[in-house]
């Protein structure tokens, strides 16, 4: 909360969450304001900001139509230095196959997606689920039973790319 200039009632802040330059994998680059991620090898970045409760939306739009790039969320536990799902603190959706990855096991999920699609991410940590929706059409339930404390993360398989993620803090492509 922030006090309105001479002690009047107080007005919310809201803070958007960006990439965090201080927890990422050796490969990633961040660019555009922290949003955007460029990833070489097998890496992943986190967000600034982690959820443990409440309902979460946010969308990435990768750059990249070959790669094996990942969205998703991780703990403070999934290691920087491997792809996202490597471990078993991330859960990520895989690009070029659509599988859905943790703990280094691939599952076949929802359609494969490529340059210029919106894959949504919805976090919803009262329910414990983790949803994802490429171009606003849901791909079903990813992963279920998520407890703990998550963060947005990105990731890829040996590969590069990048991805640019809104938060929100310019209007979504969908709602």
């Amino acid at each position: 909360m922030k006090s309105a200039a001479g002690g009047g009632t107080p007005v919310a802040v809201t803070t958007y969450a960006t990439w965090n330059s201080a927890d990422k994998g050796a490969g990633v680059t961040l660019s555009g304001g922290d949003l955007t991620a460029e990833i070489s090898g097998s890496y992943i970045v986190r967000s600034t900001i982690s959820k443990s409760s409440g309902k979460w939306y946010w969308e990435v739009k990768t750059n990249a139509s070959s790669t094996r790039q990942i969205g998703g969320i991780a703990t403070s536990a999934e290691s920087l230095s491997n792809y996202l799902g490597f471990g078993v603190a991330g859960y990520g959706y895989i690009n070029n196959d659509g599988t859905k990855l943790n703990n280094n096991g691939a599952t076949a999920y929802g359609a494969t997606y490529t340059t210029d699609d919106i894959i949504g991410v919805a976090l919803d940590m009262d329910a414990g689920t983790l949803i994802f929706l490429k171009n606003n059409v849901s791909q079903g339930t990813a992963f279920s039973g998520l407890t703990g404390t998550f963060f947005a993360a990105v990731g890829c398989v040996a590969l590069a790319g990048n991805s640019t993620t809104n938060f929100g803090a310019t209007a979504l492509t969908y709602s």
